[in-house]
């Protein structure tokens, strides 16, 4: 009897190869549960509906027997769910293996690791330094007049070589004060679940060295904010979002600047269906905590510094624009 083959997993990226001598169909994991890549030749994609969980390797190999006609057919479909499964491409026990382990690991860390450093950015701090500078020139077109009493900043979570435009005119709004205050980065979680704020109390470290995280902050919003918010979450871990506006809030601020990272979930409910993200009663009581601490932004609510009673103190920074994660905040 044959086995049935396990789900191919749904929290795959999947695009075309750019590899030219390689064309097919590129499967990766934004988690990283698995630093393989694999390609799939353009013939074989049409068969990867057969890891539905429904189906076994011997359907497989009926399949690609009556595609090809090769004897070897049923080699072949095993060797393919050999690659997979021990991959981590399927849900299956390896996969449960390894996410496991990757969860345990980033909870028992003391910091929270550059995840994109080298590839979206430089890792060497003078390079990046450098590479900034020049991404922050001033340029005659985009000139313009310093806003003041800024408490938020909106800025893209793309890759900085490609929108380093819009990161220029973000940034050059900051106040002159910044240095002072405690910076909450809400950033999209590109990954996390529906309606939940993910929170970690472990320093962003990058190229310039460890962020410094707002305990008092974090641990208050743990204690208020309800079942909205999943602390320590794992999505902290791969997640780009906030590291991109780590890195520029240190060059503009200071290596040391004093963060709150929230990682916002998507807002389903309000997305696909009538309401308002708060109208989910845990949505709203995050959103609640937020505002009993600092106040609120237009139905967004944006964190100031140490619960500092003086508003001329705060330094407020909404750093994203995504209208998934945040709906009407814009």
């Amino acid at each position: 009897m044959s086995r049935r083959l396990a789900p191919l997993r749904r929290s795959l990226d999947a695009m075309p190869s750019p590899v030219e001598s390689r064309p097919g169909l590129l499967l990766r994991d934004p988690f990283g549960y698995t630093e393989d890549v694999v390609i799939v030749p353009p013939p074989l994609v049409q068969f990867l509906r057969f890891f539905d969980g429904e189906h076994e390797e011997g359907d497989l190999a009926a399949a690609l027997y009556r595609a090809t006609g090769e004897l070897q057919a049923s080699g072949f479909a095993r060797r393919l769910a050999d690659t997979l499964g021990g991959g981590g491409f399927l849900e299956d026990e390896e996969l449960a293996r390894r996410r496991e382990a990757r969860h345990r690991a980033f909870a028992d860390a003391l910091t929270r690791e550059a995840a994109h450093a080298g590839e979206a950015y430089p890792s060497d701090a003078p390079d990046l330094a450098g590479t900034i500078d020049g991404w922050l020139r001033p340029r005659r077109a985009d000139e313009v007049a310093r806003p003041g009493d800024v408490y938020a900043v909106a800025a893209p979570h793309v890759s900085p070589e490609g929108g380093f435009r819009a990161y220029a005119s973000a940034y050059s709004a900051l106040p002159g004060d910044a240095a002072s205050r405690t910076v909450v980065v809400l950033g999209t979680s590109h990954y996390g679940a529906p309606e939940r704020f993910g929170l970690t109390r472990k320093p962003y470290v990058t190229p310039f060295g460890p962020a410094g995280t707002d305990l008092p902050v974090v641990d208050r919003l743990v204690a208020e904010g309800g079942k909205a918010v999943v602390i320590e979450d794992y999505c902290h871990a791969v997640e780009h979002s906030i590291e991109f506006q780590v890195v520029f809030l240190q060059h503009r601020v200071g290596p040391g600047v004093r963060i709150v990272p929230v990682l916002c979930g998507p807002f389903a409910a309000a997305t696909y269906g009538p309401g308002r993200p708060e109208d989910d009663p845990d949505v709203a009581r995050f959103i609640g905590a937020l505002g009993e601490l600092y106040g609120v932004l237009p139905s967004l609510a944006i964190v100031r510094e140490r619960l500092a009673d003086d508003p001329r103190h705060f330094c407020h920074a909404f750093i994203d624009s995504d209208p998934i994660a945040h709906h009407e905040s814009l």
